[in-house]
């Protein structure tokens, strides 16, 4: 028997360009290496596809203002390709892709990689028919396995739990310096940094932060370097709300806002603690890069920071919005710097050996195959 060309159509419709953006470029070569035959539709406004261009012939989606539109692009753009398993990390491209599907006539496999949580109860008939059109439901982490099965009817058979790795090559043997990189990105050369990198969003808990900051006035010492940029299309409205939050409690000279660079190393770097503040981070895969470049994460205590910090073992975790709860914590990195040192050593080796970006793509091309 001739075994079947793996072939694969790659859907993100998504106008941003974070993680999960990145995490699909990253995939979408690793998988070509692979020797899959990578189709990709995107987002031809997004930088996804900025930087695709680089690399495939990518067959863009022009930005539409009702997702009911894309379901006819998808059957358009795959009438060319002609790929008969489809792939797509972004939730809000499962309705259009069950839509082609279901209408095509075609033997379509279409996967989901979860990145967001399901949140809401999603068992009604529509939310079922939707999901009864996707062949694989693939999840980073067994507590958004656990959520799946209570909020939606996906069936068990169908998951799959693969860990989102890290490119580890990009942060081995970089000699920068912390004093260097505080230069590059102007900071004080002598101060105590608290960073958070991410999209500058009001869901990433950027102001309780600055909160934080404002309450450790005793410490003037201490800071806060804010990295990143605002969400494509949806305005300055929070980052003005965060600037002006920094006037009302002085801190002009003690909080830092830096443009997202792709070289996050000199971030890590720079500072002396990773904050994970988001309300309920699914994932996090700045979390697993804080824990590689060896700095002590503080963490909100519950949803992908938890688990992915095991519950503390691996880091440092606070209440959401509980002031005295995070400084408890950043006390105690900062008062007990041997036992710190101890707990980052055993985090970046746990993710040296659980989170390595090469053990993922590995997975997906295993699992990929078996549905042609």
């Amino acid at each position: 028997m001739i075994a079947q060309k793996k072939k694969i159509g790659i859907v993100c419709t998504s106008p941003g360009f974070g993680g999960l953006e990145m995490y699909t470029l990253e995939l979408a070569q690793a998988l070509k290496q692979l020797g899959w035959e990578v189709k990709l539709l995107l987002n031809e406004k997004s930088n996804l596809y900025g930087h695709s261009r680089e690399l495939f012939d990518a067959v863009t989606i022009q930005r539409y203002a009702k997702e009911k539109n894309t379901a006819s692009v998808i059957r358009k753009w795959n009438k060319t390709e002609n790929c008969s398993l489809l792939f797509t990390p972004y939730n809000k491209d499962i309705k259009p892709l069950a839509i082609y599907k279901r209408f095509s006539g075609k033997n379509i496999r279409i996967v989901y990689q979860q990145h967001m949580k399901v949140g809401v109860r999603k068992r009604d008939f529509i939310h079922r028919l939707r999901y009864n059109m996707l062949d694989l439901w693939i999840t980073p982490l067994e507590y958004l396995r656990q959520e799946t099965l209570e909020k939606t009817t996906i069936p068990d058979r169908k998951i799959r739990i693969v860990p989102v790795g890290l490119e580890l090559d990009k942060f081995q043997n970089v000699d920068i310096s912390q004093s260097s990189a505080r230069t590059q990105l102007e900071l004080p050369a002598d101060a105590f940094i608290i960073g958070v990198l991410g999209r500058v969003d009001p869901k990433k808990g950027q102001d309780f932060l600055i909160k934080a900051v404002a309450s450790l006035k005793s410490k003037s010492a201490v800071h806060l370097l804010i990295m990143g940029d605002v969400t494509a299309y949806e305005g300055n409205d929070w980052l003005q709300y965060l600037h002006q939050l920094v006037k009302e409690n002085g801190l002009e000279h003690r909080v830092h806002f830096r443009s997202y660079q792709q070289e996050v190393l000199l971030f890590y770097k720079a500072i002396d603690v990773f904050a994970m503040s988001s309300h309920g981070e699914t994932y996090g895969l700045v979390t697993l890069e804080a824990m590689y470049c060896g700095r002590p994460v503080i963490g909100v205590n519950t949803d992908g920071t938890k688990a992915l910090l095991e519950g503390g073992k691996f880091g440092w975790l606070y209440n959401l919005d509980d002031l005295e709860s995070f400084s408890r914590q950043l006390s105690y990195i900062m008062q007990q710097p041997e036992e710190t040192k101890e707990k980052i050593k055993q985090a970046k080796q746990h993710v040296a050996n659980q989170y390595q970006f090469s053990y993922t793509a590995s997975a997906m091309d295993a699992i990929l195959s078996e549905l042609l």
